[in-house]
């Protein structure tokens, strides 16, 4: 690139530059014009410098012009099955826009005379759909408040069959119970059972009682002894004198929550459950099931209500079953109902008193300044009835406003079978009341559930869903205009994928060549090798013309890599990724020579029989260049049984610097060879030994030959010192010798024990070269090469004395290694010229270097 970047001076070259036709202060523009350029400049005998550049230019600059010239015409190029669909979804594209406009504004005008003519139904299509919704929501609240009412009532009825066909124990009657609340009855709060004399037993829950923080569990059990205290009756589960147990006492005991046995008293207080609310009115009722006033629940101080019914057997009443809801839990269920969040669910009773309701209990009990019930009566003798506020003291205008329009117009409180579905005056407000009643007539409950909302509440989703659904309605006339579209569009869709399927025969071989063209043209071996091996790769018979192109392809690609066997692949790679024209030149390239050649192959040819010497070859010539390949080597040639190659011409991408690259193959050739030495003796055939030299140096690098029939090779000094390394491993009876060059490049000191053996002046060289044997290659535990380092720095030292010229010092030196490493032939021959130095002492001018 350097050499490109330099540019000669025109102006030396004017008369050339006249002769050739061209403009005196431009340089050439064309490869045409520089050749023409350059013959002149050569008949006038002009610099070899020069000629080396316009050699040089023609090589690196022109090609690249031209390819620039390809890519930008290739830009301009479309592919065939774009052409082909572009062409077909264009012509549909215009007949589908045209038939798309005209059904769009026919329907356009049709949705707008429907939508003009139903305006005039909304109004009465919503109010008649908000009555509808309004009534079921609030048969949906009666049927919940009526399902929770029948629960204490079935448990009732289910404790009278208990105790008038089984007639337990008090003991297991207490177990009964538990067992009930705890597991079965799950809205219930309380279950309890009195009997005439006196004797009285309830659990009660304290789970559904959060604000009863000092409570113990989750289960309270009240217990009255009645007139007398016996133990014998229920000796476990009833408490006795030992749990301080009074006659005339009630008392309140925290529970085990699994076996429901009492654990602490937690209180006790004087009451007589004769004279409760509960059992006279159960007593009165003789059977029936009946329901008390509201009262607080002494275990939790919660407003419950009872359900009691009377066991009488021989017309006497031998006990009352109860149980227990709260006016919390009934106002809880109601504010859980979606409309309660918008506006008001309440319960009134025949005398316009609060039950429940969805905003709570402050608007259902009276509450004095310390956060307490109001009660009735101050006789706490008496079952204590709660003060519940009337509907006009509640303080809450939905309540009251919407009470007041149902009593005006439909007599709320005093009509019975009440089902009122009724919008206010101002038609603003809904309102819905509904009877629910439970239990006897007397003692029964008589209650109506009104739901009172703004129209707005079911206005707003209603007109919504309305309007959703003219939207729906417009968008599906819109869907009509949409239809003819995507009929033209499938239409579009099947005429495309039918053309695309045409388009798809003749360019998908078309693209499979082109794709496998780029690996040919790349010489990528194994690609190449995987698509001649496919049979079916390009079996494309649909048209003949795609099939001739295929055939012609797959005798190109045979007729391709067969040519590139000729050559190192790497090299080839290289060449044609650059994508250029072959043409002669050559340029300076520092580079790794190789040679390497087989011990004595001419006598192993004279008496091994051809096929086993061909065979022996062929595996020997196959692994080693397939060990220099693998190392980033280029293999030049193959002449006979030698090998030439060499590293980093033209720069092939490897791993590490390029001289220990060539070092390390030429170790891994040595220890393969040793192994197929060992496969071939044992075949009975010749034990093969090689000879290998490498030189690191300065050479030309490029094609060499003439117009029609060129290669690309080295040419230099070095490549020849590197055979004559090759053969001087002959005379000093080693495997591999280096020149000075590749002992000191980058790395190898590092990776490589390298000895010196010798300064020499080879054939046709006058300069000495120091020669060095490669003795091994440095593993990553340095201690394990501890021998060869000794045997390389000894030799180095002994080395140093003979070319000091200290002849006697390096006789005992050597004398000593060869006791320790005998039979090693650069140490005799050392050993004959120093004794012959010795015995003819030489001149002051005397040198170590010998003349080859």
């Amino acid at each position: 690139s350097r050499r490109v970047e330099r540019k000669p001076p025109w102006g030396e070259f004017a008369g050339c530059r006249r002769a050739a036709g061209l403009n005196l202060e431009e340089p050439p523009q064309s490869s045409h014009n520089l050749l023409r350029f350059a013959e002149i400049a050569d008949n006038a005998s002009m610099g070899a410098k020069f000629k080396s550049w316009v050699k040089f230019t023609l090589v690196n600059s022109f090609p690249q012009q031209e390819n620039v010239e390809r890519v930008a015409r290739k830009g301009l190029q479309l592919r065939l099955w774009y052409v082909l669909l572009l062409v077909f979804v264009a012509n549909v594209l215009a007949m589908a826009s045209v038939m798309s406009l005209f059904w769009y504004n026919r329907s356009t005008h049709a949705v707008q005379e429907f939508l003009n003519s139903s305006n005039a139904t909304w109004e009465r299509t919503i109010e008649n759909i908000t009555r509808q919704l309004h009534q079921q929501a609030s048969w949906l609240e009666d049927s919940i408040v009526t399902d929770i009412l029948v629960e204490p009532v079935r448990a009732v009825e289910l404790n009278i069959d208990l105790l008038s066909t089984v007639r337990p124990s008090l003991e297991d009657l207490l177990n009964y119970s538990f067992i009930q609340l705890s597991k079965r009855f799950e809205k219930i709060e309380g279950i309890s059972y009195t009997f005439p004399t006196g004797q009285y037993i309830e659990y009660e829950r304290n789970s559904l009682h959060p604000g009863v923080a000092w409570r113990r569990g989750n289960y309270t059990f009240e217990y009255g002894p009645g007139s007398h205290l016996d133990a014998s009756e229920c000796p476990v589960m009833c408490p006795n004198a030992s749990a301080n147990v009074s006659v005339g006492y009630t008392h309140q005991f925290s529970v085990d929550d699994k076996t429901g046995k009492y654990v602490e008293l937690l209180e006790k207080y004087p009451w007589s459950v004769l004279s409760g609310n509960a059992y006279q009115r159960a007593v009165e009722a003789n059977g029936a099931t009946i329901w008390t006033e509201p009262f607080v629940m002494a275990s939790s101080t919660q407003i419950g209500l009872r359900a009691a019914q009377a066991l009488v057997e021989d017309g006497e009443v031998t006990a009352v079953a109860g149980a227990d809801i709260t006016l919390d839990y009934l106002s809880s269920v109601l504010e859980d109902f979606v409309l309660a969040q918008h506006g008001r669910v309440y319960i009134l009773d025949r005398t316009g008193r609060m039950i429940a309701s969805s905003g709570g209990s402050a608007q259902v009990i009276g509450y004095d300044r310390s956060g307490h019930p109001l009660m009735n009566v101050d006789n706490m003798q008496q079952t204590p009835s709660v003060e519940r506020l009337h509907w006009n003291r509640t303080g809450d205008p939905i309540i009251e406003e919407g009470t007041r329009f149902l009593i005006k117009e439909y007599d709320l409180l005093t009509r019975k079978n009440t089902k009122v579905v009724a919008v206010d005056e101002n038609g603003e407000n809904i309102y819905s009341a509904f009877e629910v009643d439970s239990g006897s007539n007397a003692y029964g409950i008589d209650w109506i559930i009104v739901n009172a909302q703004a129209l707005s509440t079911y206005k707003a989703p209603i007109e919504e869903t309305i309007n959703k659904h003219l939207q729906d309605h417009e968008a599906t006339l819109d869907r009509s205009v949409s239809v003819s579209v995507t009929m033209t569009v499938a239409f579009v869709a099947i005429g495309t994928l039918m053309m695309a399927l045409v388009a798809h025969a003749v360019t998908r071989p078309l693209r499979a060549i082109e794709t496998d063209m780029r690996a040919v043209a790349n010489f990528d071996n194994p690609a190449i090798d995987q698509i001649l091996g496919d049979s079916t790769r390009h079996n494309h018979g649909t048209i003949r013309e795609v099939a001739d192109i295929c055939d012609s392809f797959k005798y190109m690609a045979i007729g391709l890599q067969s040519f590139s066997r000729y050559m190192d692949p790497h090299l080839a790679q290289t060449l044609v990724k650059t994508k250029r024209r072959a043409t002669l030149g050559m340029v300076k390239a520092d580079v790794t020579v190789f040679f390497s050649d087989i011990a004595g192959f001419t006598t192993m040819a004279e008496n091994l029989d051809p096929e086993a010497l061909m065979g022996v070859l062929a595996q020997y010539l196959q692994d080693m260049s397939s060990i220099v390949m693998k190392h980033g080597g280029v293999v030049g040639e193959f002449i006979g049984d030698e090998i030439m190659a060499w590293w980093n011409a033209p720069p092939l991408e490897f791993d590490g610097e390029h001289t220990v690259a060539a070092l390390s193959a030429a170790w891994e050739q040595q220890q393969r060879l040793a192994e197929l030495r060992e496969q071939w003796c044992e075949q009975g055939l010749p034990a093969v030994t090689t000879r290998m030299g490498l030189v690191r140096g300065q050479v030309l690098a490029g094609n060499l030959g003439s117009a029609l029939r060129m290669k690309y090779g080295l040419v230099g000094d070095n490549v020849n010192l590197a055979s004559r390394l090759e053969g001087l491993c002959r005379l000093y009876g080693v495997s591999c010798l280096v020149d000075d060059g590749v002992r000191s490049a980058p790395g190898v000191a590092e990776a490589f024990v390298l000895r010196p053996v010798d300064v020499v002046a080879v054939k046709g060289r006058q300069e000495a070269t120091e020669i060095f044997e490669l003795v091994a290659k440095i593993p990553e535990d340095r201690m394990a090469a501890t021998s060869s380092l000794v045997f390389s720095g000894d030799f180095a030292a002994i080395q140093e004395r003979y070319r000091g010229g200290d002849f006697a010092g390096a006789l005992a030196g050597l004398e000593a290694f060869q006791s320790r490493w005998p039979g090693d032939k650069p140490t005799s021959i050392l050993r004959a010229r120093c004794e012959a130095l010795l015995e003819s002492p030489p001149g002051e001018g005397w040198s170590p270097t010998v003349q080859l």
